[in-house]
């Protein structure tokens, strides 16, 4: 099973606005070998319709991933450059990350569109490791915190992922090339 790597991210949260352009190019160099996802594990609340709102940009999350999950991790980073997730800021989103605005605008109109952005929050949340943002590794059912402030990230990550990828087989060399392998032992 190929490993995993979970960014658990607050489009509201600078560490994670500093973090995601380095996990976009994790994604865009091992995405055929690894499973990326993301979950959004905001906090911020808006008091009176003003600020930041946690659960409108879940919504807005789970309504473009769900039109195109496998682009789950450069849905997350586009949500960190929103500044106030409106109708136009999702369509910019929609169509950076190359799809429908339509699409998306009907998955939020979904009856469960509140639901699934609780529960969205809600498993986040559940990942999230201390305020901010978090890189989680599993393979084999072990699960490893990357720490996101510790340097080049690709430098952390590379070891994890070589630890998980099977060394490479030796491919049989060809009859003749044998042949004369063993005569030269002889």
């Amino acid at each position: 099973m190929a490993p995993t790597l979970t960014f658990v991210f607050d489009p509201h949260h600078p560490r994670s606005a500093a973090a995601a352009p380095a996990v976009l190019e994790l994604w865009r160099s091992h995405r055929a070998r690894v499973r990326f996802e993301a979950a959004h594990a905001g906090t911020a609340t808006a008091r009176l319709g003003l600020g930041h709102d946690s659960e409108r940009s879940a919504r807005a999350f789970c309504a473009l991933r769900a039109a195109a999950p496998s682009l789950a991790l450069p849905i997350a980073v586009e949500l960190h450059r929103g500044e106030r997730l409106g109708r136009r800021v999702l369509v910019d989103i929609a169509l950076r990350v190359g799809l429908d605005p339509a699409r998306v605008f009907d998955e939020l109109r979904h009856p469960a569109r509140r639901e699934r952005a609780l529960a969205e929050l809600q498993r986040g949340r559940s990942l999230q490791l201390g305020d901010g943002p978090t890189l989680l590794f599993e393979h084999e059912h072990i699960v490893t915190r990357v720490p996101l402030e510790d340097g080049p990230l690709a430098a952390l990550v590379e070891p994890l992922l070589l630890s998980a990828w099977p060394e490479p087989r030796r491919v049989a060399a060809p009859a003749a090339e044998r042949a004369r392998t063993r005569a030269a032992h002889r």
